[in-house]
């Protein structure tokens, strides 16, 4: 697929080098739609300009993810694969190469399920080897009011901040049906997840402050936090 950049304000290219995913995970619509993974794209025809961001769903899942790294830091390609990357398929050989990469931003990760915690553990070790730096990994917290428990989600928020990682809430759309309350809370701890700026300097109960003059919502939210919340 060749897009014109001409109808877009942007600097960057972003396309795909593959498609589908090799996993099934039971929220994703990737499998039904894309299927399997498969290459879609070479790296020559996707270079538009000298930066990147990459849609792949698992590029490292691809057999050759190694060679398309060395490449990009060949050419000295500024990138991001945005829509995460599996930690599952992380080894020093890959790891080096993305610490090698003009990477664009944090390298964002997914910890969708804190039955993950010690695999992300181990494989995190590795990853740090590399990509020592302080907040510069992300991961994305997937939340699902039917089938987690905010309690969950609020602990894989903090593993991230003991391990000076940065999360990011990604709501599924039933967040938006949860009773009030509890949807006051999601959207004002998405808030305060999702700004780096915030997270990294502020607890929730003095994000909640600056965040709004309503003391009732104040007062409602942190009433939930403090519920679920895990010391």
């Amino acid at each position: 697929m060749d897009i014109d950049y001409s109808i877009f304000d942007v600097d960057f290219s972003y396309d795909f080098i593959t498609r589908g995913c090799i996993r099934n995970c039971w929220f994703c619509k990737v499998p039904k739609h894309e299927g399997y993974l498969k290459k879609y794209n070479d790296l020559k025809d996707i270079i538009k300009h000298n930066k990147i961001k990459f849609l792949d769903n698992n590029i490292l899942a691809y057999e050759k993810h190694n060679d398309i790294f060395r490449e990009l830091i060949e050419k000295n390609i500024k990138c991001e694969f945005n829509q995460g990357l599996d930690f599952r398929l992380i080894d020093d050989e890959n790891a080096e190469l993305l610490s090698k990469l003009n990477y664009w931003g944090e390298y964002i990760f997914a910890f969708d399920d804190w039955k993950y915690k010690e695999a992300l553990e181990e494989k995190l070790i590795t990853i740090k080897k590399y990509i020592s730096k302080d907040w510069k990994l992300k991961f994305y917290i997937y939340h699902n009011v039917e089938f987690m428990t905010i309690n969950e989600t609020i602990k894989r928020v903090k593993w991230c901040r003991d391990n000076k990682c940065l999360p990011y809430i990604m709501r599924d759309k039933n967040c938006w049906d949860a009773e009030i309350n509890i949807k006051n809370f999601i959207i004002d701890y998405s808030a305060y997840c999702n700004q780096p700026a915030f997270f990294k300097k502020l607890t929730f109960e003095q994000f909640l402050e600056k965040r709004t003059n309503n003391k009732n919502r104040i007062k409602e939210s942190t009433k939930v936090y403090l519920t679920n919340k895990i010391i």
